[in-house]
């Protein structure tokens, strides 16, 4: 540090060097470097879906049991974000066997896909991606970089102690625990609100499931803060409805009788035998998720979604890009040039033939 505060004031040009060549090691490392990486610890070995891509999108964590659940809440998201759907299938390799002669464990993950798509609606229009990999963690990892997911799907049991999905992807995580009667817990969702950025998110899955499946939807407040926090509190919860157009939500305000307020709201979601709870992540520092909401997770016997909301999720290249091209088409003369590079990229990518992994073997097996 003190080096660079002596070259910047008797060698400024050093400093723009320096700036340039991070902008191209950057540069290196996004476009070419990772996708390496990504090819060596996690290759994709089987990717089907329309060329066609949205916006938002929801990446489904394949798990033979929940994946009819879990996909009938991706739809509801999808459905309110106008977003896309993507299944993923992780393979997981035992470390002493090399990737490279692995392919054929995979097999079975494909034709998974298959039964998958005669079970839901408009299967043709999703996304099915089979990875093998050594960590399947570093499988999900890859896949959300790779495909610019803004949330993740997840069995709660794989997400909970997760600290190195949760600290290294760059999307939001639903972690969904199914109760017995998911298809009853449908008709009435509760979110527990708390004062972070996590109940937003709970708020807006919740939105979605009721437009989607038109469930009652109550928010649920524990108050344990002072009356100016929270009336502050009660002003973002109706700030968050009023951008939702979510209207006649009733709020219900829990005030505990001892110091654990998961007792009070663990009687409150007692009231209504068939729900799904709605929780937030929790405000901690040291743990994936607060104690007082695997406290509630434990002692509850309904279904839950544990929603862990990213500050970023929706900060893509993508994004700025839709925002900067809206502005090059209105110049009739930057928009042909746009218009000659993109017909120059799809020839290319037609003659870019895949070498590593040969799909035609996998649907030769398949037939």
């Amino acid at each position: 540090m003190g080096l660079s505060v002596y070259l910047l004031f008797t060698q400024p040009q050093s400093w723009v060097i320096a700036i340039i060549w991070i902008v191209i090691g950057f540069a290196i490392y996004k476009f070419y470097t990772s996708k390496k990486e990504i090819e060596h610890y996690a290759p994709l070995i089987y990717n089907q879906g329309p060329q066609e891509r949205k916006g938002y999108r929801i990446l489904v964590i394949y798990h033979p049991k929940h994946v009819a659940n879990l996909f009938k809440i991706a739809s509801a998201i999808a459905q309110e974000k106008e977003g896309e759907i993507s299944f993923l299938n992780v393979t997981h390799i035992p470390v002493h066997l090399p990737l490279a002669v692995s392919n054929k464990f995979a097999e079975s993950e494909i034709e998974s896909f298959i039964s998958l798509k005669k079970s839901i609606p408009q299967s043709i229009r999703h996304r099915y991606l089979v990875r093998i990999s050594h960590d399947v963690t570093e499988a999900i990892l890859a896949t959300v970089e790779e495909q610019g997911i803004n949330i993740v799907l997840v069995d709660f049991a794989f997400l909970r102690n997760n600290r190195k999905l949760l600290s290294l992807s760059t999307c939001d995580f639903v972690g969904v625990r199914f109760g017995k009667n998911f298809e009853e817990d449908l008709a009435n969702v509760v979110v527990s609100y708390d004062k972070s950025r996590h109940s937003d998110l709970g708020l807006r899955v919740a939105n979605a499931m009721s437009i989607a499946y038109h469930s009652k939807v109550r928010v649920v407040r524990g108050v344990v803060e002072s009356p100016q926090t929270e009336l502050e509190i009660m002003n973002r919860i109706n700030e968050m409805m009023f951008d939702l157009e979510m209207k006649k939500v009733p709020f219900e305000k829990v005030y505990p009788k001892t110091k654990n307020v998961s007792i009070g709201l663990l009687e409150n979601f007692d009231k209504i035998e068939s729900e799904i709870i709605i929780l937030g992540a929790g405000n901690q520092a040291d743990q994936a998720f607060s104690p007082k909401t695997l406290e509630i997770v434990d002692k509850s016997k309904k279904s839950l979604f544990i929603v862990r909301d990213h500050r970023f999720s929706e900060f893509h290249a993508r994004t700025f890009w839709r925002i900067m091209s809206s502005r090059l088409k209105e110049n009739r003369h930057v928009y042909r040039f746009y218009v000659d590079l993109v017909h120059i990229g799809h020839r290319l990518q037609s003659r870019h033939t895949k070498d590593k992994y040969d799909e035609e073997y996998f649907h030769s097996k398949l037939k």
